[in-house]
C-alpha cells in the first residue's frame, strides 16, 4: 500500500482495497494534497468534515460541482448543483416528492419489482448467477425510470448513460468529457417533458402541482414541470440537473448499497442466519453498511475563499474531496471500526457521513432506508438459502463503491 505521501487515490492497490485503504489514509494524514491526475485537497478528520466542510456553506461550495473538476457550464450553478440561499428553495422542490404518500406508492413499485425479480431468479434451472445483473441493478434501475417518469423498459440505456456520465465526472480528466453523456441523458428528459406540455396544452390549462398525479403521472419529470422556485417554473437546465441527481442517487449509489450489504452479509454465513432469525435487525445492518462500505467513498466541496484545515492553508478555488470512507471508520466514534458488525449501539448507528449532510443531505434518505428494508426483508422470506460462489469484482472508478459482479447460489 502507497505511503501517506505518495497517497494516489487513483493507484491500483488503493482501487482494490476500497475504502479501508481511504480509511488508513485517514488516520495517518487527516489532511493531504493529492496532485497526480487532478489537484485536490483530501479532508479526512471526523470534526473537519462533518462540522466544518459540510455545515459551513459560506466557504465551502457545492455549485461548482461534486467532483474533482468543474462541471460543463451547463449542469454548473443550476438546479441542485448550487448552494444557499437559492439552493433551499430548490431543495423544497425535490422534497415535496419525497412525501409520505409518494414513498408509499413507491414501497407498492418496490414489492412489484422485487417479486418479478425473485420470481425470474427461482426459475432459472442452475440456481446460481451474478446477484448485481439478477436483482440489484435491474431493481434500482427500473426504479429509477418509474420515479423519473421515462419508459421503465428503457432502463439499461439511462443506466449506461448515468453509468458513463458520473464516470467521466470523477476519473476523465478533459474538460467537458462527461458532455456527451449529459447531453444524451438531457434528450431523453427533454422528449418526455415536451409530451407532458403538449398534454397540458391540448386541455388547456397551466402547469401546476394539482395536475400531477391527474392530467400527468405522478413521476419526478411532471413535478419538475409544474413546480416553481421563487415563484418561476424552473428552466430546462433546472430540472435536467433535478432530474440527474435522481439518476445518480437512484441508480449508483442504491444498487451499490445492496450489494455491498448482500456480500458482507454472505461473507460471514452467521451474520446472514443472524438476519434470517430477526429480520428487526435489517435496518441497523443498513447502517453498518452505510458506514463500512459506503456507495460514495468522497464527494467534493470547492473553496469559496482562502481558508484553512489542519492549520494548512488552503487556496480560494481548490477542490477538497470529504474522506467519507475515512470518517465512517474514525477509531474515537466506531469501536472496532475496520469490523462489519451487527450488534452496534443504536446511538452510534447513524453517525457516519454516507448520505453527507447539511443544507446537501441527500434527499433520498427516506427512500433509500425504506427500499433496501424492502429488499432485505424480501431475499430473507424467498431466497433464504443465499451464499457466495467467489469473489466479487468492484464496478470501475475511484469513488464509488459497489460490486458489478457478485456471484450467488440459491438452491
Amino acid at each position: 500500500m502507497p505511503q501517506h505521501d505518495r497517497f494516489d487515490p487513483y493507484d491500483h492497490e488503493v482501487f482494490l482495497a476500497g475504502p479501508k485503504a481511504f480509511a488508513d489514509h485517514g488516520r495517518q494524514c487527516p489532511l493531504d494534497h493529492y496532485q497526480g491526475k487532478f489537484d485536490f485537497y483530501i479532508s479526512s478528520d471526523y470534526d473537519d468534515v462533518k462540522n466544518n466542510v459540510l455545515l459551513d456553506n459560506d466557504t465551502w461550495l457545492y455549485g461548482k460541482g461534486s467532483g474533482p473538476k468543474r462541471l460543463s457550464k451547463e449542469l454548473s450553478d443550476i438546479g441542485v448543483m448550487t448552494d444557499p440561499p437559492f439552493h433551499s428553495g430548490i431543495r423544497m422542490v425535490i422534497q415535496r416528492g419525497f412525501n409520505p404518500q409518494n414513498l408509499k406508492r413507491l414501497a407498492a413499485q418496490i414489492e412489484r419489482l422485487s417479486a418479478e425479480l425473485i420470481d425470474s431468479m427461482k426459475t432459472m434451472p442452475e440456481q446460481r448467477g451474478n446477484f448485481f445483473e439478477l436483482y440489484a441493478m435491474p431493481l434500482a434501475a427500473r426504479l429509477m425510470c418509474i420515479m423519473l417518469g421515462v419508459p421503465e423498459r428503457d432502463y439499461l440505456q439511462y443506466k449506461e448513460w448515468a453509468d458513463q456520465f458520473m464516470y467521466k465526472i470523477f476519473n476523465d480528466t478533459t474538460e467537458g468529457a462527461e458532455g456527451p453523456d449529459a447531453y444524451q441523458l438531457a434528450q431523453g428528459f427533454m422528449a418526455v417533458m415536451a409530451e407532458r406540455r403538449k398534454l397540458l396544452e391540448a386541455h388547456g390549462v397551466e402547469p401546476g402541482l394539482e395536475h400531477v398525479g391527474t392530467l400527468l403521472p405522478n413521476d419526478f419529470i411532471s413535478r419538475y414541470l409544474c413546480d416553481k422556485v421563487d415563484g418561476r417554473y424552473l428552466t430546462e437546465w433546472e430540472i435536467i440537473s433535478m432530474l440527474s441527481s435522481i439518476v445518480a442517487g437512484g441508480n449508483e449509489t442504491t444498487m451499490n448499497l445492496i450489494c455491498n450489504l448482500l456480500w458482507r452479509l454472505l461473507e460471514k454465513p452467521a451474520l446472514w442466519e443472524q438476519l434470517k432469525a430477526n429480520k428487526d435487525l435489517i435496518p441497523g445492518a443498513i447502517e453498518e453498511s452505510l458506514r463500512f462500505d459506503p456507495p460514495v467513498i468522497g464527494m467534493f466541496r470547492t473553496a469559496a475563499v482562502e481558508t484553512e484545515l489542519q492549520g494548512q492553508l488552503i487556496p480560494k478555488d481548490a477542490r477538497v474531496m470529504y474522506n467519507i470512507a475515512a470518517v465512517n471508520r474514525n477509531p474515537a466514534v466506531w469501536d472496532h471500526p475496520d469490523e462489519f458488525r451487527l450488534d452496534r449501539p443504536e446511538s452510534d448507528m447513524r453517525k457516519h457521513a454516507s448520505f453527507s449532510g447539511g443544507n446537501h443531505l441527500c434527499l433520498g434518505i427516506a427512500l433509500a432506508r425504506m427500499e433496501v428494508k424492502q429488499v432485505f426483508g424480501m431475499l430473507v422470506d424467498r431466497l433464504p438459502n443465499l451464499r457466495l460462489t467467489g469473489a466479487p469484482t468492484r464496478a470501475p472508478g475511484f469513488n464509488f463503491y459497489g460490486q458489478i459482479d457478485l456471484p450467488v447460489a440459491w438452491d
